[in-house]
């Protein structure tokens, strides 16, 4: 028995639709394309500013907390008033660069005349003293009067 076909003889078209396959992926990925593209934001240009924080490469880190001039930190080590100087002498002789500063880093409950001890100290060994505070509280966080 032979097999025989019952289609007319042109049959070209079922060769084309595998094409029309492939252009309807084509046209999805041209038109979903930018939609699935990871987006990053939108550009901002900020104006220039006269006060701009320096980069300190050297710079050694006082925190004070609010127990006032009990309690200091010299990076990372606690020392008290009368250590600091002999401290800050060690650590400014290890940085001999000419791009040496002391960040002050104080609770905003530190007393004001602690501070200016600190900074006035700081200031008479000849390096630039940066104060950074805490701030208000935290974000959102209503200020109490």
């Amino acid at each position: 028995m032979k097999l025989q076909s019952t289609l007319p003889d042109n049959v070209g078209f079922l060769h084309a639709v595998p094409l029309f396959n492939i252009f309807a992926v084509l046209l999805m990925c041209y038109t979903l394309g930018p939609k699935l593209e990871e987006k990053t934001g939108v550009t901002i240009n900020m104006p220039s500013s006269l006060f701009q924080l320096e980069r300190y490469d050297e710079a050694a880190v006082i925190t004070m907390t609010a127990d006032g001039l009990q309690d200091l930190y010299l990076g990372t080590q606690r020392i008290n008033l009368i250590e600091l100087d002999a401290r800050l002498d060690e650590q400014l002789e290890k940085s001999a660069g000419a791009n040496r500063a002391i960040v002050i880093m104080a609770d905003r409950l530190v007393p004001s005349e602690s501070l200016r001890q600190v900074a006035e100290i700081c200031l008479r060994k000849g390096v630039r003293v940066v104060m950074a505070g805490s701030g208000r509280g935290k974000p959102g966080e209503k200020e109490q009067p």
